[in-house]
């Protein structure tokens, strides 16, 4: 039943990329900031940011959910997913509200700690 859920992601994401291959560039969460292709130089930052401001290790970095996309006419962050792989606080000051273009958001499944307001 994985198999073929990741089969058919896959598929959905190959098939998105042949559709419109110049609108967007996918980048996995383990590339290196600066490889960022189509990002601006601020969202780069931003991101950078967000992805210290929690643990990483449960990710599996080879896995086709755990992606950025930049939207390559604007050079902003559209979408981020995430899911079942940070650990940690997200805060009410979190450097993901810097992402003002970000227009698809899947962080499901992740180790979240609430943090309080004072």
């Amino acid at each position: 039943m994985w198999e073929s859920l990741m089969r058919l992601h896959f598929l959905l994401l190959l098939l998105l990329c042949c559709v419109s291959p110049s609108s967007f560039s996918i980048v996995t969460l383990n590339d290196d900031v600066g490889g960022l292709v189509g990002c601006r130089r601020h969202q780069i930052q931003t991101f950078a940011h967000f992805k210290n401001e929690f643990d990483t290790r449960g990710c599996n970095h080879s896995d086709f959910s755990n992606v950025v996309w930049c939207d390559n006419s604007t050079g902003e962050i559209t979408k981020l997913q995430l899911n079942a792989c940070l650990s940690g606080t997200l805060k009410p000051n979190s450097s993901l509200f810097g992402l003002h273009h970000l227009r698809y958001l899947n962080l499901s499944h992740n180790d979240f700690i609430s943090s309080s307001t004072n």
